[in-house]
């Protein structure tokens, strides 16, 4: 049976919690979108239903019975550091036959143990590139996450580390360390074939093709960029290249889904920010603890059992619940949508709270405030024990998932704290609130500042996390962003992808407007006209779409006349876009994004013209980051965080223990909705 697993945040069982915000964590809440199946909600129970999967067993093989290590130089550019580092992978070699490629499949953000699960299955896109092409699957997993970490009193218990300490053994985790440890993996790879004599594995004398989504989309194409050649093919599934610190696009995907099937809703979601705006500027609880108490209940009332309600500490508490609220209708909109998800519940809920058809207008428009508010929080608390309240009982779970590969000796909240080191320190993409437009759907309390404070409030300052926020320049530079050309590569995208705004096919202001989409595969090695790159706009998908549907072996879809975009471009100054309608799932393009890579792939495997050359990579500092001036915000939206946000770290800010109390409800609130703990699909 295909499961959705959960990876949550983990909330400590005692009630400390790491103090700062994780972004949303694509890899790890989406628990792969190549294991997830389609979602359908049971439209007589309201909940969510399960169904058996067909799996057909690869031949026997369970690479999970078999995990590997490589050692890597903890700082591959200093010859005077020799430490290592342990990196993890899985490979399976059920279909391996000489001359078949290397499929490198990048996970990214994540541990890579739910991942193997999926090995095993011939339906799994990944294993059908393998199937077809007699190919050599690897699962690799990203320095600092799952197991791949050292193990120091840090990472056993971060919880309890110093924010100097952390600091310290994050330091050699960056972007670009994580990209040569692939090519040292690669150049140096070999691996025992039982049925075969000795290959030779390496980039040198085997095709190596780059599968990934999300992050690790992103850094096949940066792997592309950035050594040309290691690769003989790169599959970069919603790939965000173009780096930014304020990723406040994020909601306009969200924005246009709701205009098109609930409009009452945003307008309601909306009016719920602007009010829970006001009253946190205003500091006035007396419908807000209503709220708090309807959703979280005896746990908000023991913390008041504790503090003076008018104290600031309290309402340092009450944003955190408040910032959990705020993004709790949103959970797993980027891979199911409105209707498809849990915010077309949440929005059935609100919207028929009072009435059974609900108001054209919205429960705000037509309600008093408290009694919208009502409707509002009964929402957020239906919806709110898939995304928050049993986090704790369902990271259970996911620590026993790694405790089968592993003594237990480090912290289940590793990828948490990595996570939200690479946000912190170079990725950035904060997801918050634009109050200066009226669609915005979030409070103005989730600010860039406040997520700048939650870094330092976590780390500490120093020249990787500091008031300047993230360091996104070098990427961006370095790799072109969303300007980058590359040869051998596909990229390809969700319709309703929020994630989109930050890739090629981006439709945002600031974007390429003279860029053009083809479904045309290139010859090996060579580029269209600059601007015009190999791209799939999925018709009604979401994120990595084409992961996360089963490849179909009934149809071959339809790879004759393919729109690249399928979509209606018409962006306007008021940024109004029109979009087809819809569908719901599965995903029923996907298949056409599947065909596209596996046509691309032969076209390209062949290629004998794109030679690695190991010399290519670029000489980078393991840290890339000087003295930079405080990210400048706006004012009139964070200037309460930034007034307050600057005063609470003083005294030595390297020295104070990581944890904070009683901020307990720093609610990894991006991260933790992406998916349902415990929660099973039905496919129909």
């Amino acid at each position: 049976m295909r499961s959705i697993s959960v990876i949550f945040a983990v909330l400590v069982a005692n009630m400390w919690a790491v103090s700062a915000t994780v972004q949303w964590k694509d890899s790890i809440s989406r628990f792969s979108t190549d294991l997830l199946r389609k979602k359908y909600r049971n439209q007589q129970t309201d909940k969510f239903s399960t169904i058996m999967n067909r799996i057909k067993p690869a031949l026997g093989k369970d690479p999970t019975e078999n995990p590997l290590f490589v050692e890597l130089p903890m700082d591959h550019f200093s010859a005077d550091n020799t430490d290592t580092i342990s990196c993890r992978y899985f490979v399976q070699d059920a279909y391996y036959k000489p001359g078949g490629p290397v499929i490198f499949h990048d996970i990214g953000e994540a541990s890579i143990g739910p991942y193997a699960k999926g090995l095993v299955d011939e339906d799994e896109f990944s294993v059908s590139i393998a199937k077809r092409f007699n190919g050599l699957l690897i699962l690799f997993e990203h320095r600092f996450y799952g197991l791949s970490a050292p193990t120091t009193s840090v990472s056993q218990d971060l919880g309890k580390a110093s924010r100097r300490g952390l600091t310290e053994f994050f330091k050699y985790h960056t972007i670009e360390q994580a990209l040569e440890d692939v090519v040292y993996f690669a150049t140096n790879f070999s691996y025992d074939l039982e049925e075969y004599p000795k290959q030779d594995l390496t980039p040198s004398k085997t095709p190596w093709v780059w599968i990934g989504v999300s992050y690790s989309g992103a850094r096949g194409a940066w792997m592309a960029k950035r050594n040309p050649g290691l690769f003989r093919a790169t599959l970069a599934s919603s790939a965000p290249v173009q780096l930014q610190v304020n990723f406040w696009e994020y909601f306009t995907a969200i924005e246009d889904a709701l205009l098109v099937r609930n409009k009452n809703c945003s307008e309601d979601l909306r009016a719920a920010a602007r009010w829970l705006s006001d009253a946190w500027e205003k500091r006035d609880h007396s419908i807000v603890d209503q709220l708090i108490d309807a959703v979280y209940e005896r746990e908000w009332e023991e913390m008041l059992e504790q503090y003076d309600p008018e104290s600031e500490e309290v309402w340092d508490i009450r944003k955190d619940y408040l910032q959990d609220a705020a993004w709790t209708p949103f959970a797993d909109f980027q891979y199911y949508g409105v209707n498809g998800g849990t915010l077309g519940l949440f929005c059935d809920i609100m919207e028929t709270q009072y009435t059974d058809g609900g108001d054209p207008d919205g429960v705000f428009a037509t309600e008093p405030l408290e009694r919208a508010v009502t409707a509002y929080a009964k929402a957020v608390a239906a919806i709110s024990p898939y995304s928050y309240t049993s986090s704790r009982q369902r990271s259970q779970s996911r620590n026993k998932e790694k405790r089968q590969f592993s003594t237990g000796s480090l912290d289940s909240k590793l990828d948490d704290y990595s996570w939200l080191w690479q946000v912190c320190t170079e990725f950035g993409a904060f997801q918050v609130a634009n109050t200066s437009r009226p669609e915005n759907l979030l409070p103005s309390f989730i600010n860039v500042q406040s997520q700048i404070d939650s870094c330092i409030g976590t780390f500490g300052e120093s020249n990787q996390v500091s008031q300047a926020g993230p360091n996104v320049e070098p990427i961006n530079e370095k790799y072109q962003g969303w300007y980058v050309q590359l040869s051998n590569t596909l990229w390809t995208n969700g319709e309703w992808d929020p994630w989109r705004a930050l890739s090629v096919d981006s439709e945002e202001e600031d974007a390429p407007k003279n860029d053009t989409a083809t479904t045309d595969i290139p010859q090996c090695g060579r580029t269209f006209a600059a601007g015009t790159q190999l791209r799939y706009v999925i018709k009604d998908g979401y994120h990595g779409s084409e992961f996360s549907e089963d490849v179909s072996t009934d149809s071959p879809g339809n790879l004759d006349g393919l729109d690249p975009t399928n979509t209606i471009r018409s962006l306007t100054a008021t940024r109004t876009r029109t979009r087809t309608a819809m569908t719901g799932t599965p995903v029923v393009d996907a298949v056409n994004a599947q065909n596209l890579w596996f046509s691309a792939m032969s076209s390209w495997l062949p290629c004998t013209t794109l030679e690695f050359d190991p010399s290519g990579a670029e000489t980078t500092t393991s840290a890339p980051f000087t003295s930079r001036a405080p990210f400048q915000t706006d004012s009139s939206n964070n200037a309460a965080e930034t007034t307050r946000g600057s005063s609470g770290n003083g005294g030595d800010k390297n020295a104070a223990s990581s944890l904070v109390v009683p901020s307990l409800i720093i609610p990894f609130f991006v991260s933790v909705f992406a998916f349902m703990a415990g929660i099973r699909v039905v496919v129909i």
